[in-house]
């Protein structure tokens, strides 16, 4: 018997960062996981059983209008398994309780998932709400769509970015009120997507993609549906041999480099380019790093950017230094500022730099998500959801996709 185990979750999730809020919620209505293997018929259980019910719900839709033939559910079931447990019977693809520890994952051989109710599903609810269970078993059930599409032989990791596209779209379906047991939010689809983050590849690692593909997927199929998941893609960011550490703030604060960038964008586009003057503080500005219009000042607090370079890391600064040039740019411009341009013009100043690894990417990409000051001085507020749209928008097209 040949075993394909395709899991999501290569290891238990980490508390959320510093200053994220822990947040749970209710599904609209329970379901009893009395067809759970192993169930305890806890709630821990029932969340997951309304979840991979509405999924298998979605994909009876979803599936013949995406695929043009009936969708099955999973012959071989679903199992809930306690890897705290000093014995028990071992899920399919595994050969013991305590393999599945810290996992969810889909075994092809007999159509089945299994999932760890003590150490993976309590720890996902408890820092990053119930949205965030249905996102990693939604992946899970999107390698069962494979399978039945016959797409489950390609490489692991367009076949997870694609799990992940399958995921997001089921979740603008719950999004859109349409699922019988399910309900989210923005604020817990921005949690979900702090999830997704937890679940990236190691630096110098592959399997599941960065934090930047892991996202940029979910939010393909959330905007697009699933047809267009067959054509998702990474990001073409090298790794480079060994990982750099993180630059010293005094380094980080040199923002010459950022205010070339954005000068040519200006200058490209007829607008004349003086500096902004730099400070640590200027009259209005809050947060970490600020915009003060007369006279332009992009202020930068050194004590809250360190706490950000030792939090998330050396481009988590880069990128918040980046989105004040470039509601700089956008003023010289005499564009409006919105969010979505900030973000979008931060994306852009991301891609376009030298020696980008896939680490610093996902560094920028935590911090768009986490804050707003990314987006801010943009008008209306923006969810992190948002906020990395628009920033994948940039990474994807360049400065010219985010000026009017």
């Amino acid at each position: 018997m040949t075993v394909a185990l395709l899991i999501s979750a290569c290891s238990a999730p980490t508390a959320p960062p510093p200053g994220v809020a822990e947040t749970t919620a209710a599904p609209a209505a329970s379901v009893d996981p009395a067809f759970v293997h192993g169930t305890d018929g806890g709630a821990t259980d029932e969340l997951a059983a309304a979840v991979v019910t509405d999924v298998q719900r979605y994909w009876a839709q979803a599936y013949p209008e995406t695929f043009g033939s009936p969708w099955r559910n999973l012959d071989g079931g679903f199992f809930s398994v306690d890897t705290a447990a000093s014995s028990g019977t071992a899920p399919p693809c595994a050969s013991t309780p305590q393999e599945v520890e810290g996992n969810a994952y889909y075994c092809q051989s007999v159509d089945a998932i299994a999932w760890d109710r003590a150490a993976l599903l309590p720890v996902l609810r408890e820092h990053y709400g119930d949205t965030a269970v249905a996102v990693v078993l939604a992946h899970e059930i999107g390698h069962a769509v494979q399978q039945r599409a016959g797409l489950a032989d390609g490489e692991p990791l367009r076949l997870e970015s694609m799990a992940d596209c399958y995921a997001g779209s089921f979740l603008r379906w719950v999004s859109d009120g349409r699922a019988p047991h399910l309900r989210t939010s923005p604020q817990q689809l921005d949690d979900a997507l702090r999830a997704i983050t937890v679940f990236r590849d190691p630096v110098g690692t592959s399997g599941h993609g960065t934090a930047f593909d892991r996202v940029t997927a979910f939010q393909h199929g959330f905007n697009g549906g699933p047809r267009g998941c067959t054509d998702v893609r990474e990001s073409d960011v090298a790794e480079p041999t060994g990982h750099d550490p993180n630059s010293p703030l005094t380094a980080l604060l040199d923002t010459t480099a950022i205010a070339d960038h954005f000068g040519e964008i200006v200058t490209e586009r007829g607008g004349r380019w003086v500096p902004p003057a730099r400070a640590d503080r200027c009259p209005g500005a809050r947060g970490p790093v600020g915009f003060c219009l007369s006279p332009p000042t992009v202020a930068a607090d050194p004590a809250a950017l360190a706490r950000t370079r030792d939090d998330i890391g050396d481009q988590a600064v880069t990128t918040l230094l980046a989105s004040r040039y470039a509601l700089a740019a956008l003023t010289e411009l005499h564009q409006r500022p919105t969010g979505a341009a900030l973000s979008c013009l931060t994306g852009a100043f991301t891609a376009a730099q030298p020696h980008l690894s896939p680490g610093d990417l996902d560094e920028a990409v935590q911090v768009v998500l986490e804050s707003d000051a990314v987006s801010r001085g943009g008008g209306t507020p923006m969810t992190g959801f948002e906020r990395i749209a628009a920033f994948s928008d940039g990474v994807r097209s360049g400065a010219g996709g985010c000026l009017t």
